[in-house]
């Protein structure tokens, strides 16, 4: 999707929890939860990601990545590849292997679960001490002017047109070349002949 002004739009992808509506976390919640009971009963890892590991938010985040990378690597045909090795290599057996470090997993049991999900503390003075920061920072540059091509409609008053205006004018097609033998000696520009001037390096009128 792009904007009005021509440039992409950087949207949130589904499996971003943080800004998912009602039907999309709905929708987001079946997907994980019937892959991380085939992925915990297909590769044995009962004690390795216990039973309440829905209730842990970190865990929930990770397992969303590993389901997604999942998707992008059976998810491309029948031919032979290594991206599924790479799945196993480089990110489902390292997350496995930490899973137990990120939430207070260690003393879960699969009876009892006993996360505790806490709101982290931010010391006071943040909003005093990012408004200095930033104030401390360079003004952003200002845009590079658009040069527009010369407007010739009054001729009377616009007796020359730079060189590099007439260059853009011509790549563009809005001037053509008179004579085909020599392309830079005489130019028709909206109706008008031009020749190009080496002293005062521009084009002007052919008279």
């Amino acid at each position: 999707m792009t904007t009005g002004d021509g440039e992409q739009e950087l949207r949130p992808s589904r499996f971003a929890w943080r800004y998912l509506d009602r039907a999309q976390a709905r929708q987001l919640w079946h997907e994980l939860t019937d892959w991380t009971t085939w992925i915990r009963e297909r590769y044995e890892l009962d004690t390795k990601i216990p039973p309440c590991w829905y209730r842990h938010g970190p865990v929930v985040e990770e397992l969303s990545a590993l389901m997604a990378a999942w998707t992008d690597a059976y998810y491309r045909g029948d031919e032979y590849r290594d991206d599924l090795t790479a799945w196993h290599t480089q990110w489902f057996w390292p997350v496995i292997s930490r899973i137990r470090t990120i939430t207070d997993f260690e003393t879960c049991t699969h009876e009892r679960c006993t996360a505790t999900p806490r709101t982290p503390f931010t010391l006071g003075g943040l909003d005093e001490f990012t408004t200095i920061d930033i104030d401390d920072r360079p003004e952003p540059e200002p845009p590079s002017p658009v040069i527009p091509v010369a407007d010739i409609s009054a001729p009377q008053e616009v007796r020359s047109i730079p060189e590099a205006d007439m260059e853009t004018a011509i790549e563009s097609g809005l001037a053509r070349s008179v004579d085909a033998a020599d392309p830079n000696r005489l130019v028709t520009f909206e109706g008008i002949d031009w020749i190009y001037n080496t002293q005062q390096g521009a084009w002007t009128e052919a008279t």
